[in-house]
């Protein structure tokens, strides 16, 4: 059950005074939701207190993870944030992991808010001005410069003795992840996705994976500007290790289904130019993302959001915008030459209902 927000004003108050017994006159005001994705409870607010005779003002957001067993997953951001935050990439600066679900019925972490704009704002009013001069020279660069600095990280700072056998032989790491690929379908039941399976992997021996820190869903939404103009990536928690044309895949792939694929070709284009050499069989990555983007549209519809590991209101959100899945299906065909017709009568059942 969703708190409201009055009753998550009050519970974090609780929590903070609890947590912080030696700051005195705290204060818990202006908490405002700024949920616009499929995952997590996103709010804003505003933390006062006096120590030590002095007065603080803090400006935070609280990230809420909805569905069941995801303790594993906020931690694994709150590590990643504090991880990329040492390593000196512009990240918020996260100060509290609480995992005790006693407080605020979920788990949560509270990290600084960057006061500023979303540059996906920028980029679709560019967009919608058709200003695709300051699109290439400004906002792309700027999105790219972040996109090739995370992928150029040293991805060994992100490993744990635990994720070290999976990068021990980088020839197998494809076939592992298409391997997990295949066993998902049979836990879900989406007999519907083995076409696209088939074609990676009969195509996945001429990849040689590149290994880098990837976010997996880095787009102009998940960048804000702040008021002093530096750019910083946000919304960490399906981040991990992997080819970094895992990640540009998945973000071309959304580009081209949100606007057009001449902006996909531009971004694409950006991003060689920031990286200094063409990107190899970036198509290959791009219906490896179809295969995830299909797959959590259509496990949402079958189990539910919330058993997907969303927030209730991502199967609302879906319906508002499933025209683009129209995009993804017809790159899967362009690009696989492979039909998928389970998977367009899934598509429109759900238009339908």
């Amino acid at each position: 059950m969703t708190l409201s927000i009055l009753r998550i004003n009050e519970k974090l108050l609780e929590y903070l005074q609890d947590r912080f017994p030696e700051r005195k006159k705290t204060k818990v005001f202006q908490l405002e939701s700024l949920s616009k994705g499929w995952e997590t409870e996103l709010y804003s607010f505003i933390y006062t207190y006096e120590e030590a005779n002095n007065e603080y003002k803090e400006d935070l957001i609280l990230r809420i993870y909805p569905g069941t067993n995801i303790q594993n997953k906020t931690k694994k951001e709150y590590d990643v944030l504090k991880v990329l935050h040492k390593a000196g990439y512009p990240v918020p600066e996260t100060h509290i992991l609480e995992l005790n679900e006693r407080f605020l019925e979920k788990p949560f972490i509270i990290m600084d808010r960057i006061s500023g704009s979303d540059m996906g704002d920028d980029f679709f009013k560019t967009l919608q001005e058709g200003n695709i001069e300051r699109l290439q020279e400004e906002i792309l660069p700027i999105l790219n410069n972040l996109f090739v600095q995370l992928h150029r990280l040293d991805w060994k700072i992100l490993l744990e003795e635990r994720d070290s056998t999976s990068f021990e032989n980088l020839e197998n790491f494809i076939n592992n992840k298409l391997n997990k690929f295949e066993s998902y379908l049979e836990e879900d039941q989406l007999p519907e996705l083995k076409p696209i399976l088939n074609w990676l992997k009969k195509n996945k021996d001429e990849i040689e994976v590149e290994i880098a820190i990837i976010h997996r869903d880095f787009h102009p939404h998940n960048i804000m500007i702040s008021n002093e103009g530096k750019a910083f990536v946000i919304d960490w928690p399906a981040c991990s290790l992997g080819d970094y044309r895992e990640d540009l895949g998945w973000t071309l792939l959304l580009t081209g289904a949100y606007t057009t694929k001449e902006v996909r070709n531009m971004l694409l284009e950006s991003y060689e130019s920031v990286k200094g050499a063409k990107v190899s069989r970036i198509e290959f990555f791009e219906v490896l993302a179809a295969f995830r983007r299909l797959r959590d549209i259509m496990r949402v519809f079958k189990y539910g959001a919330e058993t997907s590991g969303m927030r209730k209101e991502a199967k609302e959100q879906i319906l508002e915008t499933l025209s683009h899945v129209n995009y993804v299906i017809s790159l899967v065909k362009e690009i696989t030459k492979t039909e998928i017709p389970e998977v367009e009568d899934f598509i429109q059942s759900i238009i339908r209902s």
